[in-house]
């Protein structure tokens, strides 16, 4: 393995929010990583679990991990910035302290970073989900499946098909974009339109992370009735409004926005919903299916008792 000390820094922001029966593990799958040149950044997020007596049990036995503790909870955004303004890594990695890291991760990331051109800032892989107890579900991408890369801004606004804890991030790019947007609930989407807009993604065809699924998880909250993740949703779309630079990416926006209508109308988030239809007229995509759903945001018809019970059952 090439010196640590000619290595370049990879910063791993481990988040942490009442993760206390999986945040060892995760923490273990980083510093035991074959890659040595990691600096590793824990925060914990106003924790009401003993995630917190954990981490400093942990911290005694590994004293350079650096570490911050959140006197209140602030969400997934303002933890992750603060963190990054200790990050000296070259490359930076966003992990949920349910999720684990596989022990060559770090390493086969880096080196495939440093074969690519300037152009790319992320490089992300396939991953297993586990349930748990550790149990194997699913992996995210089939063997053979073909998977976008390269530019593909537009294919981001069609579909979230990368997982975030597989992501190595450029801490150049998250440097030009400033860090997440506070502003928002979740920082996935947000992040992937605004840097895929100026950088190429690279898709490394290995599993190296585990992701856990959880009832807590944010997904599982995309469902509650006003619901900010999907307010957030809709201000990201807003911004790719702004951002986009042709008719085929309002062709591709306009596609997603008669999605977020229906997430808005089922989870009633009636003002969110207005601002979609303002932004569908704006790209005279408001089909007659979307004025039927605006009739429903006009006079708040409550729908969301029906969600719930679809997704309970899909469940």
């Amino acid at each position: 393995m090439e010196n640590p000390e000619k290595q370049p820094i990879v910063t791993v922001i481990a988040i942490c929010y009442n993760h206390s029966a999986f945040l060892l593990e995760s923490l273990t799958s980083v510093v035991h990583q074959t890659y040595q040149a990691i600096q590793l950044i824990v925060v914990d997020d106003a924790s009401e679990d003993d995630s917190q007596q954990k981490l400093l049990a942990f911290m005694q036995d590994y004293p350079s991990v650096q570490w911050i503790f959140n006197e209140k909870n602030i969400g997934n955004c303002k933890s992750f910035n603060q963190a990054l303004l200790l990050a000296k890594g070259k490359y930076i990695i966003d992990l949920s302290t349910d999720d684990v890291l596989e022990k060559t991760r770090i390493e086969k990331q880096v080196r495939y970073f440093e074969s690519l051109s300037n152009s790319y800032g992320v490089v992300f892989s396939n991953a297993i989900f586990i349930d748990e107890q550790g149990k194997t579900l699913s992996t995210l991408y089939d063997k053979n499946q073909s998977i976008p890369e390269g530019n593909i801004y537009s294919k981001l606004i069609e579909q979230s098909f990368i997982l975030p804890s597989t992501m190595m991030i450029k801490n150049e790019v998250l440097d030009s974009l400033n860090g997440y947007d506070e502003t928002l609930s979740y920082e996935d989407f947000d992040f992937w339109i605004r840097s895929s807009r100026n950088w190429e993604y690279a898709y490394l065809p290995e599993i190296l992370t585990f992701q856990r699924k959880v009832s807590t998880s944010l997904s599982s909250r995309f469902v509650q009735k006003e619901n900010p993740l999907v307010v957030s949703t809709v201000k990201v779309c807003a911004k790719i409004l702004s951002l986009n630079r042709n008719e085929t990416e309002n062709k591709v926006l306009i596609k997603r926005l008669h999605l977020v209508l229906k997430q808005c109308v089922f989870t009633e988030d009636f003002e969110a919903g207005e601002e979609v239809i303002k932004m569908l007229i704006e790209l005279k995509g408001h089909t007659f299916k979307s004025k039927l759903l605006s009739v429903i945001i006009q006079k708040r018809i409550p729908l969301n008792f029906i969600y719930l019970k679809y997704n309970q059952f899909r469940a």
